[in-house]
């Protein structure tokens, strides 16, 4: 071999390994909830604390680069990821930070619940926060399968996932537009039921679905003590007086492992002579995850459903 094509095949060498190393740290800037963050491009071990961005892996094809998770309330959709090769990250609020240190990961995600904890996971690894925007909806779960798409390098199935959801969205609104039902949304809490009427799940309701609202956005109370709306209870008077075709109900609850609402929690009487509709929304779905490719999908189904 001649001086020359060694000093070729040296080079071909360098930049070949030169590439290798690169692909392994390659980092790149994303943007979430007002936050930029340096995070790893192709990461292979993450920890999902977020359930819409563990469904949003999944449906992108990626579900199998998550190597920890909260597995006490994980939404019975996901029940895939509660399996041995997947580490318990503990409670959704008060993460254990050990467990996550000694999976190593590469990129940590997660929701509001554990914002608090964020400097601390971040000496871990680099944090992104996908809380969803309950005045944005859509474009705040668009938003998140197209940063997850960019992260894990699967743009294609992403485009095809909101092209999908779009369609969707259309038809339930047409569902919705062809319906004279109106609505209320409500929390169950410890035997308490409380209006919701501009949470995330309110907002994916009548916001984005069109659904027609029983009682309108304005007529919450202000609490001025707070600086907060007032809790409006409901229970059979309000439901005499407001008259709902629907009562769409998350069972907090429930989706904590506590006790459920009452199966009679309404006197049939009373629903009986509102023509009211008590319709149980699945709720590790809607209280737990949300804000997902595949959790959206199956809230629409669930709302759209209650329509026909």
């Amino acid at each position: 071999m001649n001086k020359k094509k060694k000093i070729f095949l040296s080079s071909i060498a360098s930049i070949i390994l030169s590439l290798t190393g690169c692909q392994s740290t390659t980092t790149m800037s994303v943007t979430a909830n007002n936050q930029t963050v340096q995070v790893p491009k192709l990461p292979e071990k993450v920890v999902v604390m977020n359930y819409g961005a563990l469904d949003t892996l999944e449906a992108l094809g990626k579900g199998s680069i998550v190597v920890a998770t909260p597995l006490s309330v994980i939404p019975s959709y996901l029940q895939q990821f509660n399996k041995k090769s997947i580490t318990d990250t503990g409670n959704m609020k008060e993460p254990n930070i050990d467990a996550i240190r000694q999976v190593k990961p590469d990129l940590i995600i997660i929701d509001g619940r554990q914002a608090s904890k964020t400097e601390d996971l971040s000496k871990i690894a680099p944090v992104i926060n996908l809380s969803v925007n309950a005045q944005n909806y859509v474009e705040s779960t668009k938003n998140h399968i197209h940063l997850l798409a960019n992260i894990t390098g699967t743009e294609s199935k992403a485009d095809n996932i909101i092209q999908s959801l779009d369609e969707k969205i259309q038809h339930a609104r047409a569902v919705a537009e062809a319906s004279s039902k109106k609505a209320i949304v409500a929390i169950h809490n410890d035997g308490k039921m409380i209006l919701i009427n501009s949470s995330s799940s309110a907002a994916l309701i009548h916001d984005v679905l069109d659904v027609k609202r029983a009682v309108p956005l304005t007529v919450m109370p202000a609490n001025n003590l707070i600086g907060k709306p007032k809790p409006i209870f409901i229970d059979d008077n309000y439901i005499k007086s407001v008259k709902p075709d629907i009562i769409f109900v998350v069972d907090r609850s429930k989706a904590i492992g506590n006790q459920g609402m009452a199966e009679h929690f309404f006197s049939q009487k009373v629903l009986n002579k509102s023509k009211a509709q008590v319709v149980y929304l699945t709720p590790d779905l809607w209280y737990l995850s949300g804000g997902g490719a595949e959790s959206i999908n199956r809230q629409i189904d669930e709302v759209t459903n209650a329509l026909r």
